[in-house]
C-alpha cells in the first residue's frame, strides 16, 4: 500500500511491503507505466540519499528509491541477517512484488556490489545495470566490525546534527544543502527528543565476498561509474571489471570521489543519461 510522504518530494511516493520477514519502505517517483528504474544506496544510506537523483530520472523512468534491511524506514532484521545474499533475496523480492522485470538497476558503494551480485544471477531481469564506484571484492574489514560495537551517536537537536554529521568515506565535494538533506533523512527522534540514526548497527557486519569469476555472467549492458579522486574504487580494478565483463562500459567523473552523485550530480545525469540512450 503506498501513501504520500510529506517530507519526500512533492512527486515521491511511499510505499511498503514484507518480503524474506522485513518490513521493507521504498520510494517511488514518475509514472507507473514508465520503464521501471531502481536506485540501491549504499551502507549507512538510505533512499532519500537519491531524491535529487530520482527526480530528475523520473521524467523517463518510474523511479524506486530502496531502504535496505536496517536502513532508512524499512524494518530491522531480528535475527540480524545482512549478508549480501539477503539484500540480494530483498531486491528480488521487490521486483516480483512490484512486477518490474526487465528493469534498469543501479546501485552506489554496497549498494553497487549488492546490485553486481544481483546482475551475475539475474542479468536476464536487467534492462541494463549501473554501478557506481565499487568493486567485483568486498574483502573482510575490522572496521566496520568495530563500528558494530559502538552505540550509534546521539544528537542533542538538528543544530547538533548539522554540525557533527560525516558521511563515511567523509571525503566530499558535495553541495553542504545536499547534505543536511540526507543528514535530516538519517535521524529518528527519542523519546526525549534528541536524535539518533536510524540504522541498524548489526548491518556492519558481513562476511567477505567476491563475484570476480562471475562477472561474465552479467551480460545486460553496464556502466561503471568512478570518482575520479575514489579511494575506493581504483582504476586498475575499473579496468579490470571491464576486460571481465563483455558488455561493460567505464567512464570516470572529474571533482568527484566516492560520492559521485552527490560530488557531481549534474555529470553523473549526464553519463547516466548518456549510457541509458544508448543501450
Amino acid at each position: 500500500m503506498c501513501m504520500t510522504s510529506h517530507d519526500a518530494p512533492p512527486t515521491a511516493r511511499s510505499g511498503r511491503f514484507t518480503a524474506n520477514n522485513v518490513d521493507l519502505h521504498y520510494l517511488e517517483w514518475g509514472s507507473p507505466e514508465s520503464p521501471p528504474l531502481v536506485l540501491i544506496h549504499g551502507g549507512s544510506a538510505h533512499a532519500h540519499w537519491w531524491d535529487h537523483i530520482a527526480r530528475e530520472l523520473a521524467h523517463d523512468y518510474r523511479v524506486i528509491a530502496l531502504d535496505s534491511r536496517g536502513h532508512g524506514e524499512s524494518g530491522w532484521a531480528s535475527p540480524p541477517a545482512y549478508e549480501i545474499e539477503d539484500y540480494v533475496a530483498d531486491i528480488a523480492a521487490v521486483v516480483e512484488a512490484l512486477q518490474l522485470a526487465p528493469f534498469v538497476l543501479i546501485g552506489h558503494s554496497l549498494g553497487g556490489f549488492i546490485a553486481l551480485t544481483y546482475a551475475t544471477r539475474f542479468a536476464a531481469s536487467l534492462k541494463a545495470l549501473i554501478v557506481v564506484d565499487m568493486g567485483p571484492r568486498l574483502p573482510y574489514s575490522r572496521r566496520t566490525r568495530l563500528l558494530s560495537r559502538i552505540p550509534a551517536p546521539i544528537y542533542r537537536d538538528e543544530d547538533d546534527l548539522l554540525r557533527r554529521f560525516r558521511l563515511m568515506p567523509e571525503e566530499t565535494w558535495s553541495d553542504p544543502t545536499l547534505l543536511q538533506h540526507i543528514a535530516r533523512h538519517s535521524v529518528r527522534a527519542l523519546d526525549d527528543g534528541r536524535l539518533t540514526l536510524k540504522i541498524d548497527r548489526a548491518t556492519f557486519i558481513r562476511g567477505p565476498c567476491d563475484v570476480s569469476a562471475q562477472l561474465s555472467r552479467i551480460t545486460c549492458p553496464t556502466l561503471l561509474v568512478r570518482g575520479a579522486a575514489s579511494q575506493t574504487l581504483s582504476r586498475t580494478t575499473a579496468q579490470e571489471m571491464a576486460a571481465a565483463c563483455p558488455n561493460l562500459r567505464f567512464v570516470e567523473i572529474s571533482g568527484a570521489g566516492h560520492h559521485v552523485f552527490l560530488d557531481q550530480p549534474l555529470a553523473f545525469l549526464t553519463e547516466v543519461r548518456h549510457f541509458l540512450r544508448t543501450t
